[in-house]
């Protein structure tokens, strides 16, 4: 089979665009991006200070290498969590079953209400999570208005009996076969 190249036609804007910035108009942007469906995870680290937890949700996580297993997902420069995420720091991604949408939603507010999900000690790993990935942060890399960052997995464990909780399209959404 041969290869042929693929000729990409996509209108990306040109002269006469009001917005400076280079790249497509912000909103279509978001609006091709809630197209792409995602797994949702909250991020938690704990303050070695006094031993609060901070955590926030993020559905930008990706994979970044497999031999050292590396993570990566974006925050803003506003996010909660953010100062507390500093290299060497000990974070845990739990990746949230189809049932926990609730926990999702909490976690997208900078101060969220209801009881924690977390343990009083030790990491802050949320019950029931479907996958958990205990890291260490690598680096916090800054880009434009957000940041990241980047963590070296030390642990995982995966959950067979549940389904992951996914972000389409705006909305929490449930796997289908």
């Amino acid at each position: 089979m041969t290869r042929r190249p693929i000729d990409v036609q996509i209108d990306a804007g040109g002269a006469g665009d009001e917005d400076e910035t280079p790249g497509t108009d912000p909103e279509r942007f978001k609006e091709a991006l809630a197209r792409w469906a995602s797994g949702v995870a909250v991020v938690a680290v704990r303050d070695p200070d006094d031993g609060r937890i901070y955590a926030t949700t993020v559905s930008s996580l990706g994979s970044v290498s497999a031999r050292p297993p590396r993570i990566v997902f974006s925050l803003g420069p506003g996010a909660q969590v953010l100062p507390f995420l500093k290299e060497d720091r000990i974070f845990v991604v739990n990746i949230l079953a189809a049932s926990q949408d609730s926990l999702a939603s909490r976690f997208t507010d900078s101060f969220p209400v209801g009881p924690s999900p977390f343990p009083q000690q030790g990491p802050p790993v949320i019950d029931g999570a479907h996958a958990v990935l205990a890291c260490v942060v690598d680096r916090v890399v800054p880009v434009d208005n957000c940041r990241l960052v980047v963590g070296l997995v030390q642990k995982t464990r995966s959950a067979n009996d549940s389904s992951p909780l996914l972000y389409y399209d705006r909305n929490y959404r449930e796997l289908a076969d």
